[in-house]
């Protein structure tokens, strides 16, 4: 377990906690950052990594159908969990969020490349951009129905959202250059320097990810109902990760596309479920205090579950 938190937690705590030292000695604007990850990196890194990945056979598809899967299953465990709670409303729409979107993009991704080399971090891409696509449609459907928003008005949001989701043409565009035959790695003048350009920009996209994610961490919280922190928290760190291994083995999954699609099923809450949250009122409190206290339980958590995936 050392090792784990040697060789690969530690290179993310050290990026992070650039991010969480700077948030803390100076005032910097965080939704300027965390626009720039979401619209400007990422769509140039997932295109990059999908123009070069190897999508023969069929375990892209098997690892999409995990994340879907695992949303699913997350999804009816926590209404299974809260209803007898009689939480209802906002809480229980922060508490969907929280346990079936995981930040498997600034630390999910990093964490795969460190762990399982090129190979793994290309299957926690497809995870990404499905969890990506998810969290922005069905996501923002659950918070708007915990929250004020009116139910009519919630299909042209979420049509909205999908349509200015950067991620969706990426995917688009990654597909058309494979289905073209062209090799724009092996291309010359313009061509060339189009992609050079595109992948510096997608090699820049992990380390701001994490620093972006210690922003965020480093702007503080009140744990204002510290029970249902405590529940949900063991809902997405512990009982995720089982759930994918499950799921994960009915699909046909093993070796690194097993272990990549558990490990990343086992990362704390998304940082995005709290922007959704506030803009809502789905109790933004909880989802905050859930991402905190993941982020930090996941030091501990990651570093078991990666010591029994990397045996």
């Amino acid at each position: 377990m050392l090792n784990v938190l040697l060789e690969v937690l530690l290179p993310i705590v050290l990026v992070a906690g650039i991010g969480f030292g700077l948030r803390r000695a100076m005032p910097l604007d965080q939704a300027t950052l965390n626009r720039t990850v979401i619209y400007g990196l990422n769509p140039a890194l997932i295109f990059v990594s999908l123009v070069r990945a190897d999508l023969s056979g069929d375990g892209a598809l098997r690892m999409v159908a995990l994340a879907v899967g695992v949303v699913i299953g997350m999804a009816l465990i926590t209404l299974v969990v809260a209803l007898p709670l009689g939480l209802r409303g906002g809480t229980l729409s922060a508490m969907l969020l929280a346990n079936m979107f995981m930040n498997s993009g600034n630390y999910g991704l990093p964490a795969a490349r460190f762990a399982f080399g090129e190979e793994g971090f290309t299957q926690a891409v497809f995870y990404f951009v499905v969890q990506s696509i998810l969290g922005q449609t069905l996501g923002v459907a659950i918070a708007a129905g915990g929250g004020m928003t009116a139910q009519s008005n919630l299909s042209r949001e979420v049509l909205i959202r999908v349509l200015r989701m950067p991620q969706i043409y990426a995917v688009l565009a990654a597909f058309l250059v494979r289905w073209s035959g062209f090799d724009p790695a092996g291309a010359t003048g313009a061509a060339s320097g189009l992609w050079r350009g595109i992948t510096l920009v997608g090699e820049a996209t992990l380390p701001m990810m994490l620093i972006v994610l210690g922003l965020q961490l480093g702007t503080g919280v009140r744990f204002e109902a510290p029970g249902l922190i405590a529940i949900t928290t063991g809902l997405r760190l512990i009982v995720s990760p089982l759930v994918a291994y499950g799921l994960g083995l009915a699909l046909g999954l093993s070796g690194v596309s097993l272990a990549v699609g558990v490990m990343v099923s086992g990362m704390p809450t998304a940082v995005h479920t709290t922007i959704t949250a506030l803009e809502f009122n789905s109790r933004p409190d909880l989802v905050v205090g859930v991402v905190v206290a993941s982020s930090v339980a996941s030091l501990v958590t990651l570093s078991v579950l990666l010591t029994l995936l990397t045996r």
